[in-house]
């Protein structure tokens, strides 16, 4: 679709004929257009009533709804897990510290407290079950869930807690605290029932435990008797030392016997060292010395003196009695030596025998006691075991009535003062912020999917055309006012809202035709085209006041109403529809038959429709081409009110003939598109669009239009002064 490439204004030339002012300028596709903050706030106050509207709606609905609803109370109760305490009071199990998973052991804590095995108490005795009292066995019996029931960590704590919520506080508090003490309860009876379990095994095992037992010791009674030892162990042991001691004194015995034996034989063979070795060695040696001093006297005795002398007699005798004694004691002395070494032998051989049964013994002994120690490890195995396993039931059975628990109540619920349902003040407030925020956020959005044509800027950038004009928007048009005497002598109503007035409307005619009217142009305008780009824009009470506005200055000014479909022309100005442009085409009426003159206003002639005209509007086109040569040297301004662009030919006609065209558009209805649309059929047929109105403008549709409200007190000013 070819967009508009050329601005176009209307402007009057110095012989007071309309003329057309071309100008360059960009295209007409559509640019993207960010709202600024002054944009952003107008919309806001422009939509005020819809946001005030809907927060109080919204904010009456959520307080209405909150005193009608039923409060709710939630108590909650917190317990505290201990994860160092000790589940037993003896035992291995009383010295055990909890494991360092924390997140892993609450979480398994409250599993079980939503567990049917600790919600089912609670709900028997506060009849929470589906059924009720009377409800079916099998919803009874299926598990138990309490939607009302909520429990919670709380954060980086060994902290629970459990909550229930009820209409009535207190019975939420004794929920709370009954959903308590049935989960610490349930704790003791796991662990009583664990601890009885394990008894109660323990002590079937323990009998068969006991019969071995017995039956080991017997086994080991019985081969001890059989060893004929009481402790085989300790009689090794004995033997051992024996056998050391036998072998010392063997050893001993040996050695003393062949030390005797030396000197036996010694003395068999004659040899006076082997006496000399013997304990009376010393006794010898003194007799020896006394032999050896007797015979120095007898040969003294013999120098000295002869045998018959006493000297001499007593010296031999002296001397034979020492010889005597001497070899009495060796003989004494070889006899004991041959003693002691018989003795010494004998002994040996006594020890050898005694070491050799010893070793026999402690063999046999040893041979035996591998079996020995095997029956006594067996009997101390079935002993230890059947000891220990007595040991764990004695425990378990006093763990199983120790009541202490790591899990311990630290806050009990208590029946809370306010409901959690509904928090009137927070609710009320969330729907105020929440309906002033969302209706706000429509707003805007709507504002912004809006593809209507409302503001003056918006329109230029999106048409790429001069906005030449803003008409309000007026209540309603009085049947045939336009053809009232007093038209123009009549004075501005004073009304509080005088931008909605007749008077205003037209003001800004006047405005409209002073701003483009006065720009000088080398192009004479002596025709323009009044069309829309869709039905019911007001192009055609626009095109009404245009011309009255125009005749108004003193020129001479024709108005054709070629709307032969919806014509209205003769409405406006109170004249009759019986002859017009449709005689003209099929009854070929000639022109000054159908002219028709305003009596109110001077300078101004109509040719309205006319008769309906079933065929031939395919010709208004060549009609009012022939019309416009004919007469348009009487005129300064022919306007023409023609039918909306879209799906129709005559307007495409009629732009093809007429030097300008100018396009009424219904601010916030027509959309961008439609406009766009008549703006690229034009375009087409390269007609002179001069430049683009916005009708039935209204204050809040732009910021653009806040001038008027400047303009409506001064315009009071100016009324005062003049009554």
């Amino acid at each position: 679709m070819a967009s508009p490439s050329r601005d176009r204004r209307l402007s009057l030339a110095d012989n007071g004929k309309v003329v057309a002012y071309l100008s360059p300028m960009g295209g007409g596709e559509e640019q993207p257009h960010v709202l600024t903050f002054h944009e952003y706030f107008f919309l806001l106050r422009r939509n005020w009533w819809k946001i005030a509207i809907a927060v109080v709606v919204c904010t009456g609905l959520t307080a209405l709804l909150c005193s009608r609803i039923t409060p709710v109370y939630e108590a909650t109760a917190r317990i505290t897990i201990d994860q160092k305490m000790p589940s037993s009071v003896i035992g291995q199990e009383a010295v055990q510290s909890g494991g360092s998973d924390v997140d892993q052991l609450m979480n398994t804590e409250i599993q079980i407290i939503q567990s049917d095995a600790v919600l089912r108490p609670v709900a028997e005795e506060f009849h929470l079950l589906p059924g009720g009292k009377n409800g079916s066995p099998a919803s009874n019996d299926a598990p138990v869930v309490l939607d009302k029931l909520s429990v919670a960590r709380i954060p980086n704590s060994l902290l629970i807690d459990v909550s229930y919520r009820s209409t009535d506080p207190r019975l939420a508090a004794r929920i709370a605290n009954a959903m308590v003490h049935s989960y610490i309860t349930r704790g003791m009876e796991m662990r009583a029932r664990s601890s009885m379990g394990v008894s109660a095994f323990m002590e079937k095992q323990i009998a068969e435990l006991k019969q071995n037992m017995d039956n080991s010791a017997q086994a080991l009674a019985g081969y001890e008797r059989q060893l004929g030892v009481i402790d085989p162990d300790e009689k090794t042991s004995i033997l051992a030392a024996r056998l050391l001691q036998l072998n010392t004194q063997y050893t001993d015995a040996e050695n003393e016997r062949i030390r005797r034996e030396t000197a036996y034989q010694a003395l068999r063979s004659g040899s006076s060292a082997a006496l000399e070795v013997s304990p009376e060695a010393a006794t010898l040696g003194a007799l020896d010395e006394r032999v050896r001093a007797a015979q120095e006297k007898m040969a003294l005795a013999k120098t000295v003196y002869g045998p018959t002398y006493a000297e001499y007699k007593r010296a031999a005798n002296e001397l034979a009695e020492v010889t005597r004694q001497n070899d009495q004691m060796r003989g004494q002395i070889g006899q004991r030596i041959e003693v002691e070494y018989q003795e010494a032998k004998r002994r040996e051989a006594m020890l050898h025998a005694s070491l050799l049964q010893t070793k026999d013994e402690s063999d046999k002994l040893n041979a035996s006691s591998f079996q020995y120690q095997q029956l006594k490890r067996e009997a101390e195995a079935n002993k230890t075991l059947y000891n220990e396993l007595f040991r764990k039931i004695k425990e378990a059975g006093i763990n199983a009535g120790f009541q202490s628990s790591s899990i311990r109540i630290a806050d009990e619920a208590r029946p809370p003062l306010s409901p959690i349902m509904p928090r009137k003040k927070v609710f009320v407030f969330l729907a105020f912020m929440i309906s002033l925020l969302g209706s706000t956020a429509v707003v805007l959005v709507a504002e912004m999917l809006d593809k209507s044509l409302r503001d003056p800027r918006r329109a230029r950038i999106v048409t790429g055309l001069e906005i030449v004009g803003s008409l309000p928007d007026v209540r309603r048009f009085p049947e045939h006012y336009l053809a009232q005497a007093a038209l123009e002598e009549a004075s501005p109503s004073r009304n509080s809202d005088w931008f909605r007035t007749l008077e205003f409307y037209r003001e800004c005619i006047a405005t409209m035709l002073s701003s483009t009217l006065h720009d000088k142009s080398a192009r004479v305008l002596g025709s323009i085209l009044i069309t829309s780009a869709g039905p019911g824009e007001g192009k055609s009470s626009c095109a009404a006041h245009i011309a009255a506005a125009h005749a108004a200055q003193g020129k001479r000014t024709l108005l054709i109403d070629a709307d032969l479909r919806r014509p209205s022309q003769h409405g406006h100005f109170g004249l009759e529809n019986d002859r017009g442009l449709a005689d003209m085409i099929q009854d070929a009426v000639p022109f000054h038959a159908v002219r028709k003159r305003v009596a109110t206003i001077d300078n101004l002639d109509v040719i309205v429709a006319g008769s309906p005209l079933k065929r031939g509007t395919v010709l208004v086109g060549q009609k009012i081409a022939e019309l416009i040569s004919q007469v348009g040297k009487e005129y300064d301004l022919i306007l023409i009110d023609a039918p909306p662009m879209l799906c129709l030919a005559e307007p495409i006609q009629i732009a093809c003939i007429a030097d300008g065209v100018l396009l009424i558009s219904h601010a916030g209805r027509t959309s961008q598109q439609a406009v766009l649309d008549a703006l690229s059929a034009l375009d087409r047929v390269h007609a002179n669009i001069l430049g683009l109105v916005l009708n039935r403008v209204r204050l809040n549709m732009s910021q653009d239009y806040d001038r008027f409200r400047a303009y409506n007190r001064y315009s009071a000013r100016l009324t005062a002064k003049a009554s």
